[in-house]
């Protein structure tokens, strides 16, 4: 029998290698379908992070005062940038704060003061439903409820049309993000320059029980909070004194005391931090600096003039008013925070003192500083220093429609209920005690130089 043997042609592996070739171009064509459309895909969500980023911030700016508008606002600024978002932007609100011990719950007393997720006040604040990690705390919050929030979150979705994956059934890719943004304390850092002027009553009703100690360090506290290269901060004192030995002398506006004892300044964190004003274990300012040995060493004496130390058109004294656009920085936010507990009854040439210090104050807020107020215990005093005239329109009106009048974007006065006054938004505070000046005193900060920041949310808030 005779034995064929099987061979191939040429024409048998040039068959086999057009196939394998044109599977090769398939592939290669779906890598490539798959590279162009990827990178596409990439950058719509650069593209819709910084969009939605630059929404949520745009909304957080009106916070917590109108939720309403800061959901518009945002929606708003992301349709500008992307009108293909229409229907894929879904606004929610969180309140956030912080948890600077580490226990994994919020801390109690950035509630109300920073937002509250709970009911308005007088009903008692709450601190359920807050997930905490890495030092901040957020719940759900609902201003259709009254909560009181300040932070809004922006879920954003986007879908990128292929423009080669649909040879191989893959015609789009959707995106999301999340962006949140939150206006003040936010559990972080304040994050806008400012330059501010803290005035602090130091008249002699100031020296009973601890007054005088609580305002010395509620204003220590802003320091402690502040970043000296954004915030700079000078303090101003009623009765005037000596700026240059406030310790040993009283020196009054007639024999070359000043309103102002400290000019802006930058150093109070200076290494080494050394005063551990709050008593925690930890040193949280230096005592080398001018102006934390002045607030340190502050002693109540004197009388209450309430519009010199903002505006001294009486005596012609340096005061906080002249600082701020003489020595302020060029486009930074200026403002003034008062302490005071008592009624304006100086300067004793002018008929009106209460007159005369809203008067002073509205020079201050004319020339674009925002002015913060702090009645300090103020309820049931009045305008009724015998130096008012009949014609003041402030004899006999209380201290703190004095107060609140001179406060910028101010609402009511209304110190029988301090909650309730300490988070309705305007800029005017009360505290019947010193236990939570402190906070007040942060509030006043944090609406000055809180401005808007993107924040991350803990896991599963």
């Amino acid at each position: 029998m005779t034995r064929r043997r099987l061979t191939r042609g040429p024409g048998s592996d040039e068959g086999s290698i057009l196939v394998l070739s044109a599977f090769l171009i398939v592939l290669l064509f779906a890598a490539v379908a798959f590279a162009v459309d990827i990178a596409s895909k990439s950058q719509d969500r650069a593209d819709l992070w910084a969009s939605s980023d630059a929404a949520a911030l745009a909304g957080a700016s009106i916070l917590p005062d109108d939720p309403v508008g800061a959901k518009a606002e945002a929606l708003k600024f992301a349709l500008a940038n992307d009108p293909g978002l229409a229907g894929k932007v879904d606004a929610t609100f969180r309140c956030v704060v912080g948890d600077r011990d580490g226990n994994g719950l919020p801390d109690p007393l950035d509630v109300p003061l920073s937002c509250n997720p709970g009911p308005p006040p007088p009903a008692a604040p709450t601190l359920s439903g807050f997930v905490c990690a890495d030092g901040v705390c957020a719940a759900p919050c609902d201003p259709d409820l009254g909560h009181r929030c300040n932070t809004i979150v922006l879920e954003t979705e986007k879908t990128t049309e292929f423009s080669f994956a649909p040879v191989i059934g893959i015609d789009s890719g959707d995106t999301k993000v999340i962006s949140a943004a939150c206006r003040g304390i936010c559990a972080g850092a304040l994050t806008d320059p400012v330059d501010l002027i803290m005035i602090i009553d130091r008249t002699g009703s100031m020296g009973k029980g601890s007054k005088m100690s609580n305002a010395r360090n509620a204003a220590l506290a802003v320091l402690d909070f502040f970043d000296p290269s954004l915030q700079h901060v000078g303090v101003a004192f009623l009765p005037a004194a000596d700026p240059f030995n406030l310790c040993a002398s009283n020196a009054d506006q007639t024999s070359g005391g000043r309103w102002l004892a400290v000019g802006l300044s930058s150093d109070y964190k200076n290494a080494p931090l050394d005063v551990d004003f709050d008593l925690d274990g930890v040193n949280d300012l230096t005592s080398t600096s001018r102006l934390v040995r002045t607030i340190r060493c502050s002693t109540p004496s004197g009388w209450t003039n309430l519009g010199s130390p903002i505006n001294d058109t009486a005596y012609g004294m340096p005061d906080a008013l002249r600082e701020l656009t003489t020595n302020g920085r060029p486009g930074v936010k200026k403002g003034i925070i008062m302490l005071s507990d008592g009624e304006a009854n100086r300067p004793l040439n002018r008929p009106d003192a209460c007159l005369y210090a809203a008067n002073m104050a509205q020079n201050a807020k004319n020339a674009g500083v925002e002015v913060f107020t702090i009645g300090f215990g103020v309820v049931g005093l009045t305008c009724k220093d015998p130096f008012e005239t009949a014609a003041s329109p402030y004899l006999n009106r209380q201290v703190s429609r004095l107060l609140a009048d001179m406060a910028s974007n101010n609402a009511d006065d209304n110190c029988a209920a301090p909650v309730i006054e300490n988070t309705d938004g305007d800029n005017f505070f009360c505290e019947p005690s010193g236990g939570s000046l402190a906070e007040v005193f942060l509030a006043a900060a944090a609406q000055l130089a809180g401005g808007s920041q993107l924040i991350q949310l803990p896991p599963g808030a």
